[in-house]
């Protein structure tokens, strides 16, 4: 029998990029990064608002981590905002594409520019910022890539036609990526989170006080009323989860979708 070992994740040293990272999962999944000592450079549309974030980085262990300026829904800042963290660091090894979810509503409410601000601001980037880090990982021979979508992709939710349907697409980009460059020690994987208590959830929230007519407290319980761990998610805990699949430890993983949502999706 071969010997047991400690769970040590290989992070050390490892360079990272985490898109829209100035809160939410973003925010903790630079954080649990850092924890297991990556370098972490964080991405955002304004670089003096992650000043904050770059302090607890720092103290977190990504003594030299980094913020550098990117709009996702700019494509002219995506690619130079990588070469930038490649300048730094020397390379890139892990990239945890993060992007703002859609606006929620039913399908009949939603307008065509909302269907291509959907596409522009969730999958579009995600498609450009493959490509400017591929390269990169290809290099050297290892990779990490992990798209955030979401448990609509895995059970629809009622009022968000514009998240489940966008995020599908990316699960699907997510698929083809993995066949494509697992051969090249490159694994690519989405997590699909449930209700997290994040900024975005609060959106979501009051979206639904809205458009059901409810008060909080109703609104809130929707949210939970599928979800047997009848709370919402600590974003801590999704962070931890990033770092699991960014690791050495999760080499033979690649093309799948993992629920993070207290067991509210019923699927296999």
């Amino acid at each position: 029998m071969g010997s047991v070992c400690q769970m040590e994740l290989g992070l050390k040293g490892r360079r990272a990029l985490v898109t829209a990272a100035s809160r939410g999962l973003g925010r903790a999944s630079a954080l649990a990064l850092a924890a297991e000592g990556a370098r972490v450079a964080v991405a955002g549309r304004n670089k003096a608002a992650m000043q904050d974030l770059l302090a607890e980085l720092k103290q977190a262990g990504a003594a030299d981590a980094i913020a550098v300026q990117m709009d996702l829904t700019d494509r002219a800042t995506l690619k130079p905002a990588v070469d930038e963290v490649v300048a730094k660091f020397g390379g890139l090894d892990i990239f945890v594409g993060n992007t703002g979810g859609p606006e929620a509503g039913p399908f009949l409410s939603v307008s065509r520019e909302g269907w291509e601000r959907a596409l522009n601001e969730s999958l579009l980037p995600l498609v450009d910022l493959s490509h400017a880090v591929l390269p990169h990982m290809q290099a050297g021979k290892w990779g990490r890539i992990i798209f955030v979508t979401t448990v609509g992709v895995k059970v629809v939710q009622p009022n968000m036609v514009l998240s489940d349907s966008v995020r599908l697409a990316v699960v699907g980009l997510a698929k083809s990526l993995s066949i494509e460059f697992a051969h090249e020690g490159i694994m690519v994987n989405c997590l699909c989170p449930g209700p997290f208590a994040t900024d975005r959830m609060e959106y979501l929230v009051k979206s639904s006080m809205e458009i059901e007519g409810l008060d909080r407290a109703a609104a809130e319980k929707l949210w939970l009323e599928e979800v047997p761990a009848g709370k919402f998610g600590n974003p801590d805990d999704f962070g931890a989860m990033v770092a699991m699949l960014a690791s050495e430890r999760a080499g033979f993983i690649t093309g799948t979708a993992i629920a993070l949502d207290g067991g509210k999706s019923r699927a296999y």
